[in-house]
């Protein structure tokens, strides 16, 4: 596709997923609180067409509802697209947007077990695991998308299992790390997942999961309709069917038979403006002056946030994003 060609694909800017601009009912489901079942929801807000953004009445877990289907179907993407999202940071000439995040991840992950069976739920492309070659692990990653599971084992040589996690023949007790990284919140079924978690985690075993703050994308999206500015993907709810706040991650992975250690604010992560300009997406790092206002906004929050949890011991509203380690419950 060549540049007049992207500038005129329209709203939707080139990307390799099959994510689109409008979804209609048949194309959904309805499906109750995967944390505590019930059905009783308080809606929060509706984006791209169909898709209602819920708090549930009983345990406050936001989800969407209806969602899609089959959201992994999103990632069941053209190949070619994909390798033109990372064709930069495949030949080595510029980093990925999201590896200053994704460094600081692992050098927790190393300080807490250096050595071991490393499992990587949710691999993509690999651009998190690749970080974590060479150095003390065996690294096994796991990928429900073809397209995407090809290229993190053609562009990194990482061992990928194909398939969800859950429906594996996964050895017990064998992995010292189990890791999700902006993961979580696309699973449909957490309990299910961190149940197999559960079981081929070691019993000193950690588990690191980072997902977007969703108590943030509220405050985000109550904030830009107060002001009255259009309207915006808050929860990309045709990607993350979950939203969890630091009391919903918890009551999670505490009902799957895991122990939180500890849930910390999570650095900004700050996405590539090159769709703004060129219609196409790119997964390099993008110029500072091209979205400057937000991404001094996003490290202004993150501050904010990080005092927040200093004195309350809590994660609040003010995370973009919150992580947590875990191991088995004793």
């Amino acid at each position: 596709m060549d540049t007049e060609q992207i500038k005129s694909a329209g709203p939707d800017y080139v990307r390799g997923g099959k994510q689109k601009a409008l979804y209609s009912l048949a194309e959904t489901v309805e499906w109750p609180c995967p944390l505590c079942g019930s059905s009783e929801a308080e809606l929060i807000k509706t984006e791209r067409g169909v898709l209602k953004v819920v708090e549930c009445k009983s345990c406050d877990l936001i989800r969407v509802n209806p969602r899609l289907e089959s959201p992994e179907s999103v990632y069941q993407g053209d190949q070619a697209l994909y390798e033109a999202e990372f064709r930069e940071i495949i030949l080595g000439k510029r980093p990925h947007h999201r590896d200053k995040n994704y460094l600081q991840d692992i050098a927790v992950l190393e300080r807490l077990k250096p050595t071991g069976n490393f499992l990587d739920i949710g691999t993509s492309t690999g651009a998190f695991l690749r970080h974590a070659r060479g150095r003390g692990w065996n690294l096994t990653g796991v990928e429900p998308s073809p397209s995407l599971g090809g290229l993190a084992r053609k562009w990194w040589g990482l061992e990928i299992k194909q398939g969800f996690v859950e429906k594996l023949d996964l050895p017990s007790a064998h992995y010292d790390i189990v890791t999700m990284t902006d993961v979580f919140e696309h699973i449909v079924n957490p309990r299910e997942v961190l149940a197999t978690v559960r079981r081929v985690l070691k019993p000193d075993g950690i588990v690191f999961i980072k997902v977007p703050n969703g108590l943030f994308n509220v405050m985000k999206y109550r904030m830009r309709h107060m002001l009255g500015k259009a309207e915006s993907d808050d929860f990309d709810a045709y990607e993350h069917v979950v939203h969890y706040s630091e009391q919903t991650l918890d009551a999670m992975i505490r009902a799957a038979g895991l122990k939180p250690l500890e849930i910390v604010v999570e650095t900004p992560v700050q996405p590539p403006m090159w769709h703004k300009y060129v219609g196409q997406y790119f997964q390099h790092q993008s110029p500072f002056f091209m979205d400057w206002k937000t991404y001094s906004a996003r490290e202004v929050l993150y501050q904010a946030a990080r005092l927040e949890k200093a004195l309350t011991r809590h994660v609040g509203y003010l995370a973009p994003n919150i992580g947590c380690i875990a191991t088995c419950a004793s």
